[in-house]
């Protein structure tokens, strides 16, 4: 019954991304923007979907078993992070993009800055690729080790069935149904974050109360500020988790959203479901964590807990929708991610290097070929387990974050950041996280904050002594 229900769900999403391609126009706006026409609930449920991958459902909810309600620091961290990007980022880049005609992050850079040379595209889209194909492998692991936690599926062939599915539907669908997918997919993760933590605490533990208390008696750090920590080690733990979310901002395949908006007051409504959005996900993903502590004590594993959980306790078609809810947030990111990246390669850095006008036929098959290659080649790193890959994924957000966050926003609000500054300055932000997180104060100080600093710097000044210069 849990594996029809599932199968239901599955056969659900492929018929919305097949069916898609019916509202995309045959343009190379159409593929990579949707037309810029989606409404409210789609930009809103997309741009939170494609953000939280299976790390909610599977490293949140373990990080929670492990360390506490400690991870609880993570809230006000989206909770800043969206409010700048929904209302700071959102609104001007919407209108600024669809003035400029930009259909992505990078694009809106280069025609921004005025760069006749690409290189700001040249370089941006490198920093792209390599993040986004380790995210995309890391999201393909997620999804192979679920089926074989759930169902004993084969992992490697768990892992090739999940690329091979959402494939079918994004390379004839485009962005249109990866959007149209995220909104389906979200709403169900946003059904099971709000109702199944409501459920187990009030009906099987009696209450937040009686909640609390059975944590404290199974482990009085649990219900510690720090998870136990004390000191330095204390206070780098809370600016980590605080600081994660401050990443939201620069991230591509989230302000892809935005340039997307059918309008102003699209953005204004949209803004309003985000913040319930990623209120209800950051709770519900930790509080996850905190039940299975108690109902599953000793998992050798703690990013199992969620699963292990629902195949153990849950009737057989609750188990499929739940099954389906952590599905939906593994294929919701690959989706938004693989079309990020081929429209990297195809549509900016194709372009930047050979100085060819592509047809909008050319540039949709291109695309779709590109696309192809990716999703092979994520996959070929997710069969081989390189441990590097996933140690690269872990500073991914931060390094997109402080290299595309910090010109993003200096871009936006002033007039003072030149193609130099935005170029030395994206590759610093690359840079600086790299460094930082394979040092030991990375245990103190999250590698996003000095990384976006460094950024900061290094455009203000690099503008400074080229602005004459460009000007000329």
């Amino acid at each position: 019954m849990m594996l029809a229900v599932f199968g239901i769900y599955l056969l659900a999403v492929f018929v919305i991304g097949i069916l898609a391609e019916r509202r995309m126009s045959k343009s190379e706006e159409g593929y990579f923007l949707g037309d810029r026409n989606f409404g409210p609930w789609a930009t809103a449920i997309s741009a939170g979907a494609t953000d939280t991958s299976g790390w909610i459902f599977i490293g949140a909810a373990g990080y929670a078993y492990t360390a506490g309600i400690s991870t609880m620091w993570m809230l006000p961290g989206f909770i800043v992070g969206y409010l700048i990007n929904w209302f700071a980022v959102a609104p001007r880049l919407r209108k600024e993009g669809e003035e400029l005609g930009a259909l992505s992050l990078v694009d809106y850079f280069s025609l921004k800055l005025k760069d006749r040379t690409n290189m700001i595209k040249i370089v941006a889209s490198v920093i792209v690729i390599i993040f986004f194909t380790a995210y995309l492998a890391s999201q393909l692991t997620a999804a192979g080790k679920a089926l074989h936690s759930i169902i004993d599926f084969d992992y490697s062939l768990g892992l090739i069935l999940s690329a091979v599915f959402v494939l079918g539907y994004s390379v004839f669908g485009g962005y249109n149904s990866a959007v149209l997918t995220d909104l389906f997919q979200g709403l169900l993760m946003l059904g099971v974050l709000l109702l199944f933590p409501a459920y187990m605490i009030f009906f099987e533990f009696g209450g937040p109360v009686e909640f609390f208390k059975i944590l404290y008696a199974l482990d009085p750090v649990l219900l510690s500020y720090a998870g136990g920590a004390t000191g330095a080690t204390a206070f780098g733990l809370i600016v980590g988790l605080i600081g994660f979310g401050l990443g939201e901002p620069g991230q591509p395949h989230i302000v892809q959203r935005f340039l997307s908006a059918k309008d102003d007051k699209t953005v204004r409504q949209a803004s309003l479901i985000a913040m319930f959005w990623v209120v209800v996900v950051m709770m519900g993903s930790n509080l996850l964590g905190l039940i299975g502590r108690i109902l599953l004590p000793g998992l050798a594993d703690p990013e199992y807990v969620f699963p292990t959980l629902v195949g153990d306790t849950i009737h057989p078609i609750i188990a499929g929708i739940i099954i389906g809810a952590i599905f939906a947030a593994i294929q919701s990111t690959f989706s938004s991610q693989l079309m990020t990246v081929t429209q990297s390669f195809a549509s900016d850095l194709l372009k930047a290097i050979t100085k060819k006008t592509y047809s909008n036929e050319q540039m949709i098959k291109i695309s779709r070929i590109t696309m192809l290659v990716f999703g092979v080649i994520a996959t070929g790193i997710a069969l081989m387990e390189i441990q590097a890959v996933f140690n690269l994924v872990l500073y991914a957000w931060a390094g997109l974050a402080a290299s595309f966050g910090t010109v993003l926003l200096l871009v936006l609000y002033t007039d003072v950041v030149t193609k130099w500054g935005a170029i030395w300055g994206m590759i610093t932000g690359t840079v600086v996280t790299i460094i930082w997180i394979n040092t030991a104060w990375v245990t103190y100080i999250y590698e996003l904050i000095p990384a976006a600093l460094a950024s900061f710097i290094v455009i203000l000044v690099v503008s400074k002594f080229t602005k004459e210069k460009e000007i000329a």
